[in-house]
This record gives C-alpha cells, structure tokens and sequence, in this order.
C-alpha cells in the first residue's frame, strides 16, 4: 500500500496520523463503481457523511485522489488521510475532528482565483466548478502560463467553457479531449505540437 507523503501548509509532517489506526476497520464506501457507470457519488458521500459523529470516521474507495472532496469535508471538520493502494483505486481516511488536518496527503493548492490544484499521474488537475466567471478561466489560463513542459492539465469543470479553446489556441494550447459525467466536465488540456 502507497503512503502519501503527509503535508501540513506545505512541510512534510512525517508518518499517517495516529487517528489512522482508529480508522483501519471500518468499511469503505467504494464509489469506482458509480464513477463508472457516470453516476455522481457526490450526494451519496455526503449523506454517510453527515451520519458520522464527531470522532467518527468515514472511508471512501475512488479511483483518484479525490482532492476536492477533501476540500469540501475540510469545510465540514474533517480531516483526512488518503493512500494509494494501486492503480486506479485510492483509499481516502475521513476523520471528523474540526478538520484539524485535512491536508495529510492532499497535497492541493488553491490559486487567487479560488480553484484548486493537485497532482495526479495524468497530469495537473484544476478544480474550477463553483468559481463565478470569468474566474475559471482566469484560473485556466494562469496555469498553463506557469507550465515550461509538455504537461497535461486535466481541468474538472461544471459546464463547457465557451471561451476557453480561442484563449488557448492564443499560447499554443488545445482541448484535447473532453469528458462528460453529472456535474463534472473533464477537460484535457495539451501544449500544440
């Protein structure tokens, strides 16, 4: 099983926190199956979420490092720890505490515009849904101006952006593919060759 590298405003914090070992048997909730049959488990986290008594744990199996549902549990005091057990399939420890640190294994970073940022191994991801216009494309655009290389950025978006290809096609940047699920578009963003 892959650790995540603990991380606390950026500093490695050293070794899962010892809440984990609370949390080791308790059934995850695997939501692969929904994602992939496009079904959003967005509604279905939040109502196991909302039974756990502070103290409590809640375990989710994904298939990502779910990094804005991290995010969104933070902002209802839980902290979390996530590790990836193999390809496609991470196992993501919720702890409700006060959200004390929900950071552990995050690694996300939120941009001045709002949207959050992460690293997967298909890329950088940009969380851009819920920001007001023009802020998701502002968020896009400074970030694949910071990108030197070739790097893929996967942005997850709650609509299809009208403006973004012309915007793109200006610093040699295109759409390369576009997924649609409930209320998530995923867009792969590549450099032209």
């Amino acid at each position: 099983m892959a650790e995540v590298t603990p991380m606390v405003d950026g500093r490695d914090v050293g070794g899962p926190p010892e809440w984990l070992a609370s949390a080791l048997d308790c059934q995850p909730v695997d939501v692969r199956g929904l994602l992939a049959e496009g079904t959003d488990p967005f509604s279905a986290i939040m109502e196991a979420a909302a039974g756990v008594e502070f103290g409590g744990f809640l375990v989710i199996d994904a298939p990502f490092n779910p990094s804005p549902l991290r995010r969104v549990l933070a902002g209802r005091g839980f902290s979390s720890y996530g590790r990836k057990l193999s390809e496609g399939h991470w196992r993501v420890f919720f702890h409700q505490d006060g959200g004390a640190d929900w950071e552990r294994g995050a690694e996300v970073e939120v941009t001045p515009e709002g949207a959050m940022t992460w690293r997967e191994d298909d890329g950088i991801h940009i969380d851009v849904r819920k920001l007001t216009p023009p802020n998701p494309l502002l968020a896009i655009i400074r970030l694949v101006e910071g990108i030197a290389g070739n790097e893929t950025v996967v942005v997850h978006h709650d609509r299809e952006p009208q403006l973004l290809a012309l915007e793109l096609a200006e610093r040699g940047w295109h759409i390369a593919r576009i997924a649609s699920e409930m209320v998530n578009i995923r867009l792969w963003l590549e450099r032209m060759s």
